[in-house]
């Protein structure tokens, strides 16, 4: 297990867990981008964030989700997030169409089952 200020990986099997705690805004946004990537290994089929104690995203917090799904997918990978039902962070991530891109669960359980599933 690796902590980097805000943020948990962990492995499940061949899933990674990123749980993220704070902000993903511009400031972090550098960091949490080189964390991800790093989160991934090769063996794994994909990669879980968990967002449930997320306060806050901006646009750049969204451009970085975006821009991780899609380099996963560029290496056949999967993306879940999970998602509290209520408050800021489920709003803009449903606004903004998130679940075109990975798929959207309200446990890091029902993410891995998903993403192992496939």
């Amino acid at each position: 297990m690796t902590d980097h200020r805000d943020m948990n990986v962990d492995h499940r099997d061949s899933v990674g867990i990123v749980s993220l705690t704070g902000e993903m805004d511009i400031v972090r946004a550098y960091d949490l981008r080189e964390q991800l990537l790093g989160a991934i290994r090769n063996e794994d089929l994909g990669l879980v964030i968990d967002l449930t104690n997320t306060t806050y995203i901006d646009s750049v917090g969204v451009s970085l989700l975006f821009e991780l799904a899609e380099r996963l997918s560029e290496r056949q990978l999967r993306l879940a997030v999970v998602l509290p039902e209520k408050g800021l962070v489920g709003r803009v991530l449903t606004i903004v169409n998130l679940n075109s891109v990975a798929q959207i669960h309200p446990t890091v359980d029902e993410a891995l089952g998903a993403i192992r599933a496939e």
